[in-house]
């Protein structure tokens, strides 16, 4: 018996999953959405010493402990903190603060990573669609739930202003339940 082989013949569709994919395209629509992400920005990091954290950590004597805020165009992106303790086991001074100093800037760098539109200007086109959206949910009087930049900057706002645990949990714990309108209130009272 004698095989015949046949040449391979490329299908159609595998020729379109190849141009689908292919990112590097000049002409692929990611390429929008990349040129929007690339350029400079400028962040400025606030570092100081985490009194709070130490004042609440009073029975670890050795506590070294640092706040890191980071501002994009002056307000608040994130926080993060960063701790060490001096002991036996680690008795290496400028380590121990570096430790900490470089744990409260890895934080706050994340923490801010993780909200969407931080670093980015959001389209305009997006934003006014958004509103428009609004004012005619608004007339049909429906409810519009908070969004997530509200929510993200509300959470933000109640960690930074509100210093008491018990009335930070409490604010927290009710956030998912505010309309647009009420977060919106919300930001404005706290931002005073």
């Amino acid at each position: 018996m004698k095989t015949a082989y046949k040449p391979t013949v490329i299908s159609p569709i595998q020729v379109m999953q190849k141009k689908t994919f292919n990112a590097q395209d000049k002409k692929h629509p990611v390429r929008e959405e990349i040129e929007r992400c690339v350029g400079n920005y400028n962040l400025t990091a606030v570092i100081e010493e985490d009194i709070q954290t130490q004042a609440t950590m009073r029975h670890f004597p050795g506590l070294i402990s640092f706040l890191c805020t980071l501002l994009k165009d002056g307000r608040v992106v994130a926080q993060g903190r960063g701790s060490s303790i001096l002991s036996s086991s680690n008795k290496f001074l400028r380590r121990a603060v570096a430790s900490a100093f470089n744990s409260s800037v890895a934080e706050a760098t994340i923490k801010a990573t993780k909200v969407l539109d931080t670093f980015r200007n959001p389209d305009d086109s997006a934003v006014s669609a958004a509103l428009d959206e609004a004012y005619e949910a608004r007339g049909r009087n429906e409810f519009i739930g908070i969004t997530e930049k509200q929510k993200s900057y509300l959470h933000e706002l109640i960690q930074t202003n509100i210093t008491d645990e018990e009335k930070r949990n409490r604010w927290e714990s009710q956030i998912d339940q505010l309309s647009k309108d009420e977060a919106s209130e919300a930001i404005q009272s706290l931002k005073r």
